[in-house]
C-alpha cells in the first residue's frame, strides 16, 4: 500500500484525473482518499463537534458543512495513519507537484518521525519560522503557526495520536497549528511538494456568509487573544530549546 493520499471527493473526476497523471509523470505510487462530502450528509464526528467553544469562543457561528466535511477527511486519515503505524503523506486535489515531488516525498516520509508534522508548501506570507536544520537543499524550518496548511503534509504515528485526542472547534488547519493544546509542534519541508495551488475553489470546504453575531465578539476577542499569546509563547519556548 502507498502511504501517499490525496483526499478528493469521489464525484470531483476532472480533479482526480489531473491529479492522477502528474503521480504518474512524476511517478508517485498513491492512492485517492474519498473525502466526506459534508453537503450530502453531516460526518458522524460531527457528534463529538464543541459547538458551544464554537459559537462563543472561536468563530461565533456554526461551522460550514463543508468545514465539517473537510476536517472529518483529514481526521479519518491520522485515524489510518495510526492503523498503518507508518507515517503518511496528505494531499489535496488541486496542486500542481515540484518536479522533484518523488525525492521530496521520500525525504518527508524518512524525516517527519522525528518531527512529527512536516508542512509541504510554502508558509503563507507574513508568517513567522526559524530554520531547524540544513541537509543539502533541503532545509526544516519550525512554524509560528499552521495557518492554511493542508494541502500537502507528512505526519507521523506519533503526531497522528495527540491530535485525534481532542474535541474539534475549529478549522483542521488552525487546529493543527495549536500546539500548546495538543503538543505537535509544525514545521516545514524545503522545497516543497506543493509547487503551484490552483486558484479553484475547495470542492470539500465551501465557506459560508453568514455574519458572526455581534453579542459573542468580547469572548472571542478574549480567547483569541489568549490563543495567540499561548502560540507564541510555545514558539519561543522552543527555539530557545533548539539553539540548546
Amino acid at each position: 500500500m502507498s502511504n501517499v493520499f490525496v483526499v478528493s471527493l469521489k464525484r470531483c473526476t476532472d480533479r482526480r484525473e489531473k491529479i492522477a497523471k502528474e503521480m504518474a509523470e512524476k511517478q508517485i505510487a498513491f492512492s485517492f482518499f474519498d473525502a466526506v462530502d459534508g453537503h450530502e450528509s453531516t460526518p458522524t464526528l460531527a457528534e463529538d463537534y464543541d459547538y458551544r467553544k464554537r459559537l462563543w469562543l472561536t468563530s461565533g457561528k456554526m461551522p460550514s458543512k463543508g468545514e465539517l466535511g473537510c476536517y472529518a477527511s483529514h481526521y479519518q486519515l491520522w485515524l489510518k495513519c495510526i492503523e498503518l503505524n507508518q507515517p503518511i503523506v496528505v494531499c489535496e486535489d488541486d496542486i500542481e507537484l515540484h518536479h522533484k515531488a518523488a525525492e521530496i516525498i521520500k525525504v518527508a516520509l524518512e524525516d517527519v518521525n522525528r518531527f512529527g508534522f512536516l508542512r509541504l508548501e510554502a508558509i503563507e506570507s507574513g508568517g513567522e519560522f526559524t530554520e531547524v536544520e540544513r541537509n543539502g537543499e533541503y532545509q526544516i524550518n519550525l512554524m509560528k503557526d499552521n495557518y492554511g496548511g493542508t494541502r500537502a503534509y507528512a505526519i507521523s504515528p506519533s503526531a497522528a495520536v495527540r491530535l485525534v485526542k481532542h474535541r474539534w472547534c475549529l478549522p483542521v488547519d488552525c487546529f493543527i497549528g495549536l500546539s500548546y493544546l495538543h503538543g505537535v509542534h509544525s514545521y516545514q519541508l524545503t522545497p516543497c511538494l506543493v509547487a503551484t495551488h490552483f486558484d479553484d475553489a475547495s470542492t470539500i470546504q465551501l465557506i459560508d456568509g453568514a455574519k458572526t453575531p455581534l453579542y459573542r465578539k468580547l469572548t472571542r476577542e478574549l480567547y483569541t487573544a489568549y490563543k495567540k499569546a499561548m502560540i507564541d509563547i510555545v514558539y519561543r519556548k522552543k527555539q530557545r530549546a533548539l539553539k540548546k
